[in-house]
């Protein structure tokens, strides 16, 4: 009896280990593959690095219309439209992937979470403001990210599909398919706008 309930506690206490090292290699796959992608651009060469750095900061800190304006900028610096495309895509895929991981977590971390609240907050706004994105479920997501909307984009999206229930693996790809859906769109417009000129 005794040695019964000793291997119980032993598999217990395992498991809870086993959980603490999932979790945390969690937290820190996506900042390992954004050094991965920094890495190699910097070995690509000074100007490659310098474009696609210009590219992640017009499309990161550009308060309103970042998503929209940075595949003008990209085109225009000369970065060929699939990898435009690529680099967006993974941007958004790698902020979502670190959200729909680690949305509790995240708000723990100091400076981080109040971005991560602050993103919670856009969430639930968004939710009540665009009530049919709850509704059509998966494919909701996805245009709720597709389209420049208020409130919208990967990070609002990955919060707001775990808001409303969805598991993280369909929140993660609800949010890159739509996002490879707007950044498509975009760059096609874009091109025929410039081709059109």
């Amino acid at each position: 009896m005794l040695r019964e309930i000793e291997t119980n506690v032993k598999d217990k206490v395992e498991k809870v280990r086993q959980m603490r090292e999932i979790a945390i290699a969690k937290l820190i796959l996506p900042f390992c593959l954004a050094g991965v992608v920094v890495l190699l651009l910097w070995f690509a060469g000074q100007e490659m690095y310098t474009k696609y750095a210009t590219v992640f900061s017009i499309y990161s800190f550009m308060p309103i219309g970042g998503a929209v304006a940075v595949i003008p900028a990209g085109l225009g610096l000369g970065i060929p439209p699939a990898g435009l495309i690529a680099f967006i895509l993974f941007t958004d895929a790698n902020l979502a992937l670190f959200l729909v991981w680690n949305f509790d977590y995240a708000k723990k971390i100091p400076g981080l979470g109040k971005m991560v609240e602050s993103a919670e907050e856009n969430g639930e706004k968004a939710i009540k403001k665009y009530k049919w994105a709850k509704r059509f479920g998966f494919v909701g997501l996805v245009l709720f990210v597709m389209f420049p909307l208020q409130y919208t984009g990967s990070a609002i999206g990955a919060v707001a599909g775990r808001l409303i229930g969805m598991t993280p693996l369909m929140t993660w790809l609800a949010v890159v398919a739509g996002c490879f859906l707007r950044s498509t769109l975009a760059t096609l417009i874009c091109l025929g706008v410039l081709s059109f000129l």
